[in-house]
């Protein structure tokens, strides 16, 4: 009887165990690997359609490189026709083509071929900013997933010395590639007026930007060594810090040479 019952008590066991292997796989190992697998399948194709960027990692022999000059863009708007622009950071994994729908909810569950994928997403530019990033403020935003993907590295730039050590970034458009100062870091709610986006006047816009330098984790430019009429580039991710947690990344993007 004993020995029966103790047979039972580890059957018991052993089911247990293997319902909780299992929970555990489809819970969080199979979604890991089909992140994975999406996240590589989304490189695949930035490596095919990135256009030539200064200080970019392609070499200089890249199948990209040169190819469209007069268009640096041609390449991801044949495959995405919402692609208004290309965003990198040297020394980051930040490399990422960015869209821009008729809302913000599109490219939060959606790759840059328009496809589901595993709600990765893709960086994508507020539909409420100018497509050619010409505005006063351009914000970009993306999901700060596991693995440093997407936009998981703008949390690093919460310590200043790592935006020392990763100051200029590039913005490409289909009018060529821009550098990008960045200046400041802000840990924000998501219902923070840093997400502002539509500016009437000269002084809502000076408020703004004064608002953004109050706000700031850290600045490294003062309002008097910021341009007169700036073009601003926010880009911004989940951090988790609390609930609802915001890190924004501020730069300048220079004028074109």
């Amino acid at each position: 009887m004993k020995r029966l019952a103790f047979v039972l008590a580890l059957a018991v066991l052993i089911g247990a165990g293997a319902y909780c292997a299992y929970r555990y796989y489809q819970g969080a190992v199979l979604p890991e690997q089909q992140m994975s697998q999406a996240y590589d399948a989304q490189l695949e194709l930035f490596a095919r359609i990135r256009p030539a960027i200064p200080s970019a990692r392609q070499t200089a022999d890249s199948p990209t490189a040169d190819t469209h000059p007069e268009n640096p863009l041609q390449a991801a708007e044949q495959v995405n026709p919402d692609a208004v622009g290309w965003l990198t950071i040297p020394g980051t994994h930040i490399d990422y083509p960015v869209a821009q729908a008729q809302d913000n909810d599109f490219y939060l569950h959606h790759g840059f071929d328009g496809r589901e994928n595993r709600e990765l997403g893709c960086p994508f530019l507020d539909y409420r900013c100018e497509g050619d990033f010409g505005g006063f403020n351009s914000i970009v935003y993306a999901h700060h997933m596991t693995g440093q993907r997407m936009f998981a590295d703008i949390a690093l730039f919460r310590e200043e010395a790592f935006l020392k050590a990763h100051q200029t970034g590039y913005l490409t458009t289909a009018d060529g590639t821009r550098e990008v100062c960045f200046f400041a870091y802000l840990n924000v709610p998501g219902t923070s007026p840093a997400y502002h986006a539509v500016f009437l006047t000269a002084q809502e816009r000076q408020d703004y930007m004064d608002m953004l330098l109050d706000m700031a984790v850290y600045h490294t430019l003062d309002a008097a060594q910021i341009p007169e009429d700036p073009h601003l580039l926010l880009l911004s991710t989940c951090t988790f810090e609390f609930e609802e947690a915001r890190g924004i990344l501020v730069g300048v993007v220079q004028p074109a040479s």
